[in-house]
């Protein structure tokens, strides 16, 4: 993946919510093209960051539960709203809440916020599909070690 747009998952409640930080910097490739002189981080990219951890929030779930882990893809994308713009120096506090979960697709209410302030916010649904990629899988759960470093199991 070219982007991973989710620093380190802080929280997590199997079956309820996931909670997550991104750091934005000017050291962001994406400050070269948007917009020099003037650096606001793509509304693109906090909501890729945002289907991000609800994907992932799935897939932990189902290693959680002791699940064939499928893979998850958005496929869509409900009432999105951006309400205010994220600036190199920012951290962006991104939260998915489980509004359904299903044998085949998932729906989580996603938000993300800047210092208590509401960036962006919106449904996601995704479709969960079986990969039979040895690779994938390995440099997946790598990630999710790496990310879910010191993250707070709440009950």
């Amino acid at each position: 993946m070219r982007f991973h747009l989710i620093d380190r998952i802080e929280e997590i409640s199997y079956g309820n919510y996931i909670t997550a930080v991104k750091c934005v910097t000017l050291a962001d490739d994406v400050f070269e093209e948007h917009f020099p002189g003037y650096p606001v981080f793509p509304g693109s990219l906090i909501l890729e960051g945002l289907a991000q951890l609800g994907g992932s929030f799935f897939e932990l779930m189902m290693k959680q539960q002791q699940l064939p882990i499928k893979r998850s893809i958005l496929s869509i994308i409900n009432k999105f709203k951006f309400r205010k713009p994220a600036w190199p120096g920012d951290r962006l506090w991104y939260r998915a809440e489980l509004v359904v979960l299903r044998d085949d697709y998932g729906v989580v209410k996603v938000t993300a916020e800047i210092e208590g302030e509401l960036c962006a916010e919106g449904e996601l649904t995704f479709t969960f599909m079986e990969v039979q990629n040895d690779t994938l899988h390995q440099s997946r759960m790598e990630l999710y070690k790496i990310c879910l470093r010191n993250t707070k199991v709440v009950p």
